[in-house]
């Protein structure tokens, strides 16, 4: 199954286990809380505070004072970001950890692909980026200012980040962020495949968001180039090609079941 517009109310965790496929340039921006940012929410599940997608910043617009209850791991694909810790920049990750509480200004324009792993809560949550996604935390007695002064940012060069052999030829992969420290399990990685890398069938133990740096891919039955999504549900069968080559950022939450009967390492790093 291959969506390229995702239509209101229908978003990739509503629909039965599968493959999903967004095109960054086909899907709509909506209005986020704060004056000039935008974003595209591609997995959405504000009862849990977890989200995956596309965050648009246009210059001086801010995120407004936040904490987050859970881990963020995101990717600058242009522009930069600046916060009291540290400042990213395009070709740069950063990890927001468990109980980081700061304020986002982006002087120039940022595109930024993120997936957020817990809530995140405002004083005011229609006026911060992402405010639905902290709404049953507030309403449960959380606030902003408990965590204040908690160790918030882990900036990640990701070209300097050693290069790993993958478990299958044509892979190579850099392990951004393993979650070390963090309730959540799950792995923060870049995945480049050489040209006319195949990885065996496999079933994804947990879900698991992938995003198109460069390239073209075929997972299952979808096809994904440049600038795409890709959400796979927990417990989904499929393969993984390239015929030209691709640089992938992969968010997983738990490791693959090959099922060659070949014994080899995992995919995303467990």
């Amino acid at each position: 199954m291959t969506k390229t517009k995702p239509a209101p109310r229908h978003l990739p965790n509503q629909a039965p286990r599968n493959v999903a496929v967004y095109d960054m340039a086909d899907t709509k921006w909506v209005a986020s809380g704060p004056s000039g940012v935008w974003q595209q929410n591609i997995r959405s599940d504000p009862a849990a505070g977890r989200w995956f997608g596309g965050v648009r910043f246009e210059p001086l617009s801010r995120s407004g004072v936040h904490r987050h209850l859970g881990p963020a791991a995101s990717y600058m694909l242009s522009g930069s970001l600046v916060d009291h810790v540290t400042r990213v920049s395009g070709g740069q990750a950063l990890v927001n950890l468990t109980g980081a509480v700061h304020d986002v200004i982006c002087y120039d324009a940022a595109l930024v692909v993120a997936r957020v792993d817990g809530p995140v809560l405002y004083s005011r949550p229609e006026d911060g980026v992402l405010g639905e996604l902290g709404l049953a935390a507030g309403k449960a007695g959380e606030t902003v200012d408990t965590t204040v002064g908690q160790p918030s940012d882990l900036l990640i060069n990701v070209e300097a980040v050693t290069a790993v052999p993958g478990p299958v030829p044509g892979i190579t992969r850099r392990t951004l962020f393993d979650y070390a420290g963090e309730a959540w399990r799950a792995r923060f990685d870049q995945l480049v495949l050489a040209p006319g890398t195949r990885v065996p069938t496999h079933f994804t133990m947990g879900m698991t968001d992938l995003f198109v740096l460069s390239g073209e891919i075929q997972i299952g039955e979808a096809a994904a180039g440049s600038g795409c999504y890709v959400v796979i549900d927990a417990e989904t069968e499929l393969g993984l090609s390239s015929h030209y080559g691709a640089r992938l950022l992969a968010w997983a939450d738990g490791p693959v079941r090959w099922l060659d009967g070949a014994e080899r390492g995992d995919l995303y790093g467990y």
